[in-house]
């Protein structure tokens, strides 16, 4: 019986240590989530900015973040687009860490936070604790001239995600 028992503590271990959401956000894999409103949803919600949004986690950049965190970036158009073409206007990204069930993310400014974590039916919910979101693209840790502040109220607390259909980047 002791070694049965040895073995599920070791297995239970395991369990606890995996990262949240590393079926959706793998280590060695390129992973994106992505969203675009619809009228009707849009119309229902007459104060979301977000219009459409994209999560995106490369493997490359898992690493960079070290100490359990690793790197996603989002790209978001708003109701006041910027650019003419389906090119993303803003863009933030942020340093991901464990936290309970979820993954907190936060930039390395002050832009905000926010979270990920499971959606019913093999989405994502991101639920956006306030951000800033700089124009796309733009490479320097600070925020922008330009930059589009997203509070969560009244209606950006919650973008639901679905996995992006062709390749996995932003255009």
């Amino acid at each position: 019986m002791r070694p049965f028992l040895t073995a599920a503590i070791c297995c239970l271990a395991t369990i606890v240590q995996a990262r949240p959401l590393e079926r959706e956000l793998p280590p060695a894999k390129a992973a994106c989530w992505e969203r675009t409103y619809d009228a009707a949803h849009l119309a229902s919600h007459p104060q979301q900015k977000v219009t459409r949004i994209r999560l995106v986690h490369l493997p490359q950049n898992w690493a960079e973040a070290g100490q359990g965190g690793f790197y996603v970036a989002l790209y978001l158009n708003l109701r006041q687009r910027v650019k003419a073409d389906q090119r993303f206007d803003y863009q933030l990204g942020g340093i991901c860490k464990p936290a309970g069930q979820t993954l907190r993310c936060v930039p390395e400014w002050e832009a905000g936070n926010w979270r990920i974590e499971r959606g019913p039916n093999g989405t994502l919910d991101i639920r956006n604790a306030g951000i800033i979101a700089n124009p796309n693209p733009y490479d320097a840790e600070e925020i922008a001239d330009g930059a589009a502040r997203i509070p969560a109220r009244p209606d950006d607390g919650l973008w639901r995600l679905s996995p992006a259909s062709g390749p996995c980047g932003i255009e």
